[in-house]
């Protein structure tokens, strides 16, 4: 293999490897090395070895530190050895350190490959202690109180922790910042700050390093994985005894559960303000519908009384009209009561096999008043339609679907009534030629209190609970509701209930139109 390859080979390792001569002067970092002691070739070159070791470990027994090193190989095993290292602008570094040689005299090199040392509160900076040598100055078990303290708040501290130097390279961080972040400390040791693509994120470094404490809350996108982690990072200048910036240290919280919780109160924050609208707009219309048959009653209850008094005859019409305002306040009355039994699941149903086609014809029947210059054209099957069901509360629906139709359909219209048989299902559609629904309100069309955008309060009277007091009586029939519809082009609800000979079949769905009117099913 070629000495090029053989370079190529080391600058791929993973682990930081720094080669030296018989001299011990330093040949060569491959990358990983120069992320780790924030170093480069170019500035170590010819440099000796001594430069990256701290003072006190220079020398031992009249070897130099390496020569030591390589004098124990056979007693360690294999085993790396724990010592500190000067990073590039004296702060120490602990890594394990793996010593190996090859070649004899000026043809002598030697490696170092390197690994950051997990933290631990036993940490001493005696590598002769851990070699076991007797002429070495015993290391206590364990670091000094306040030592051990700092790296037990360090390590167990609920939130990430950690500790860049000026190159800016990350130097140290606690576990819990490493599963933050999805990566291991092998990984995230030795990492410049500014190769982050989040400019935020480095401006805050870059503030730091200028004396200033720095904020940072933002979605952080992983190095390693797609991870996108919601964080909010307090960064802090570190000062040396001369006042100059030496590094910077960051706390890192989790946000995720803050984002949720603020979005959940967002959510929470807008569905009451729907609701108080909704309320607003409830009480206004209940306001209208209630007033406007009272008023008219009131006027022909008084009117009979002074023609009662001045035993004057009696108009039948005004009885009869005094009696339709009652009947329909009545109504909504009834709805409003109704719309309070669905909601406390206290709607009761009587069921029982009943002719739909002759409860269709009795709805019919009694809507003289309401049908005024319409056309109600009805059409079913030769034979009767048996189904299993509440014949008030079937004949409430249909009577809400053709007043509907009427309602919101030009004076000389036809509302068309449909009944037919679709396999195990009777099928009723109500068709008029009124002014449609816009499509996306029809999603909305059988909430309670619900009117669309393009109803008049005033053109058009009612408290919006017809619809969605006939969803409730039709699903609890084991059946389904929904509606086609076109702005300016009528609408058609259709309701399919199953036939009395039915077993317990599945409502039939419809199909979605390609190109005809637009449809909503409950």
């Amino acid at each position: 293999m070629a000495g090029e390859d053989y370079k190529r080979l080391m600058d791929a390792m993973a682990d930081p490897l720094v080669a030296c001569d018989g001299d011990e002067r330093i040949l060569y970092l491959n990358p990983a090395a120069e992320r780790l002691l924030g170093w480069t070739v170019r500035e170590l070159e010819d440099q000796r070895l001594v430069h990256l070791v701290p003072a006190r470990l220079r020398s031992f027994d009249g070897h130099s530190f390496v020569r030591y090193l390589l004098g124990r190989r056979r007693a360690l095993g294999g085993r790396p050895v724990r010592v500190p290292l000067l990073r590039r602008g004296g702060a120490e570094l602990e890594v394990e350190v793996t010593v190996g040689t090859l070649g004899e005299g000026p043809e002598e090199r030697i490696t170092l490959v390197l690994r950051r040392a997990p933290e631990s509160p036993d940490y001493t900076d005696e590598p002769l202690e851990r070699l076991g040598s007797a002429t070495a100055p015993r290391a206590t078990h364990s670091a000094p109180t306040a030592e051990r303290a700092y790296q037990l708040v360090f390590e167990n501290a609920p939130l990430g922790l950690f500790h860049f130097d000026t190159t800016p390279t990350l130097i140290t961080c606690n576990d819990y910042f490493a599963r933050l972040i999805g990566s291991s400390k092998r990984v995230l040791i030795g990492l410049n700050l500014l190769t982050l693509h989040d400019e935020h994120f480095k401006g805050c470094v870059r503030d730091v390093l200028d004396g200033r404490h720095a904020y940072y809350e933002g979605d952080y996108h992983a190095v390693s994985s797609d991870k996108v982690i919601p964080m909010r990072t307090h960064f802090a200048p570190c000062f040396n005894e001369a006042g100059e910036v030496e590094g910077g240290v960051a706390i890192v919280e989790d946000i995720t559960e803050q984002r949720s919780a603020a979005a959940e109160r967002d959510r929470l924050f807008h569905e009451a303000q729907d609701a108080i609208r909704v309320r607003d707009d409830f009480l206004t219309i209940a306001s209208h519908e209630l007033k406007t048959p009272l008023t008219p009653l009131s006027l022909r209850l008084a009117s009979l009384e002074r023609r009662l008094e001045r035993n004057e005859p009696v108009d039948p019409a005004l009885l009869r009209h005094a009696r339709q305002h009652l009947v329909r306040l009545t109504a909504l009355i009834n709805d409003l009561l109704d719309a309070s039994r669905i909601d406390s699941g206290r709607l009761a149903l009587h069921l029982e096999p009943i002719g739909l086609d002759t409860i269709i014809e009795r709805a019919l029947s009694g809507m003289d008043i309401e049908r005024g210059h319409h056309r109600i054209d009805y059409v079913h099957p030769p034979e009767a339609v048996r189904i299993r069901g509440d014949s008030y509360r079937l004949e409430q629906v249909i009577a809400n679907l053709v007043e509907n139709a009427l309602k919101y359909s030009p004076g000389d219209s036809t509302v068309r009534v449909t009944l037919d048989v679709n396999d195990d299902f009777a099928l009723l559609s109500v068709a008029d030629e009124g002014i449609g629904i816009p499509r996306d309100q029809q999603e909305q069309l059988f909430e309670r209190y619900f009117r669309a955008r393009n109803v008049s309060v005033t053109s058009y009277g009612g408290l919006g609970l017809g619809l969605y007091i006939s969803r409730d009586i039709v699903e609890r029939h084991g059946g389904r509701i929904w509606v086609e519809s076109e702005v300016g082009q009528g609408s058609t609800f259709y309701v399919a209930l199953p036939l009395l000979a039915s077993a317990t079949p599945t409502p039939p769905a419809p199909e979605p139109p390609h190109s005809g009117p637009s449809q909503q099913v409950h």
